[in-house]
């Protein structure tokens, strides 16, 4: 029991906030360096690729002009013959002019094929020319890379995989079952007038922990705008958007109803604070959770709703459409922005391709996950504006503080086909 508080407590103090600045000062130098050795290694590869061509198109010697020049002119042409005969054939002008084309042919099928909407429902690639060392698999990359590059990656990859996941998995595994532990001691204590402040207080603390053995970095900007009641609103990236906002406040969740890891946190915090789950499956959960939003708007010792009205996991390039729902319960909303920076960890979640596990398994074995907040001033709907209308000018509001893209596109293409009388 010592050994894993002990764990707990230099992972959270290890995620300070002085540490945590130091730690990305090095990984952005990192970073960088890796940058400049890709850089390096393209330039040479093309120089040495541009020799070898020079090379294949170099013209034969004078001395064999001259041998040739000297010989029968018979003997002379029936050589010519099997020079030719023997000599890699010839391409014509046509054939070169395709084969320079293909690479543009390539793109532009792939720009045919690759949608704005289906390319969201996945994890974006790199931009060319960084690397973060996260590659499990080094043949995409095995041209471009050195031995310097190889020896880093390695050192990277035992740093990771023999250190930091089985302290992370161990620290992981016991925020769980200490928020699991207080909620059940503290739902069975009376309803003190200071039950609520003291289930907000431990709450917290909780996921402070928690987000400091993953670890997360965080950055809230505009604290001054930070929810208190009503709706707050946010574009959706992964179930870490909650923990995120919960370690700087106290919020009523709503979602999905969820097994595993998901569902044994589901259950533990509505213990001792007012939740919503439903399943989007059932019409009648749906219709109850609006009256229920109602009801809870309409309170006010309650704490502000939080809810993502895309519906789904989106990969954080994009905010796509919100439903109008969630809009048509309050007419004053507070959005919230976040936006995760990809060069230290991948925070977007597959559902479709990872389960739950899986995808800690991926979080814990990341650099880390950085993302910024941005609290923005409440929105008011105005007394002409529908809610769809409403829930658009809230999502474009989103997308522009976060610096991603707004599209109109339903997130549930992620799981359904379209209509056949949409298309």
């Amino acid at each position: 029991m010592f050994f894993q508080v002990l764990v707990v407590g230099i992972l959270f103090w290890v995620s300070s906030f002085w540490l945590q600045h130091r730690y990305l000062n090095a990984l952005e130098y990192l970073f960088a360096w890796i940058a400049k050795q890709l850089a390096i290694a393209r330039r040479k590869r093309a120089r040495d690729e541009r020799q070898r061509l020079s090379k294949k198109r170099s013209v034969p010697g004078m001395n064999e002009e001259n041998d040739s020049g000297s010989e029968n002119p018979r003997h002379r042409d029936r050589g010519d013959g099997v020079n030719v005969l023997l000599s890699q054939p010839i391409k014509n002008r046509l054939s070169k002019r395709v084969e320079e084309c293909c690479d543009l042919i390539s793109s532009g099928l792939g720009l045919v094929l690759e949608d704005e909407v289906t390319q969201r429902f996945v994890a974006p690639p790199a931009p060319a020319g960084k690397w973060n060392l996260l590659t499990r698999n080094l043949r995409q990359r095995k041209r471009y890379l050195n031995w310097q590059l190889r020896l880093v990656w390695l050192l990277g990859w035992l740093i990771r995989y023999a250190l930091l996941v089985p302290m992370r998995t161990a620290a992981c595994w016991l925020c769980l079952f200490m928020i699991s532990g207080l909620t059940l001691l503290l739902g069975h204590l009376p309803e003190w007038h200071f039950k609520k402040q003291l289930v907000e207080l431990v709450l917290r603390q909780c996921f402070c922990i928690t987000a400091g053995c993953l670890p997360m970095i965080r950055r809230f900007h505009n604290k001054v705008h930070r929810p208190t009641r009503g709706i707050c609103v946010c574009n959706h990236t992964s179930p870490l958007d909650v923990l995120v906002l919960m370690c700087d406040g106290n919020y009523s969740l709503t979602g999905q109803v969820h097994d595993g890891i998901l569902g044994i946190l589901q259950r533990a915090l509505s213990r001792v604070s007012h939740h919503m789950w439903f399943d989007r499956q059932q019409l009648h959960d749906r219709e109850a959770l609006g009256l229920i939003l109602r009801m809870h708007c309409s309170a006010k010792d309650r704490p502000p709703v939080l809810l993502f009205p895309e519906g789904t996991c989106i990969n954080n390039t994009a905010v796509m459409q919100f439903k109008k729902g969630s809009f048509a319960v309050s007419d004053i909303v507070y959005p919230v922005a976040i936006r995760y920076d990809r060069r230290f960890g991948e925070a977007f979640w597959d559902s479709a391709r990872y389960s739950m596990l899986r995808y800690m398994v991926m979080v814990v074995s990341s650099w880390c996950i950085c993302c910024d907040v941005w609290y923005m001033p409440p929105l008011s709907r105005c007394p002409d504006e529908s809610p769809v209308e409403f829930s658009n000018r809230v999502k474009a509001a989103i997308a522009a503080q976060a610096d991603i893209d707004d599209l109109p596109w339903d997130g549930n293409l992620k799981r359904w086909s379209p209509v056949r009388d949409w298309q």
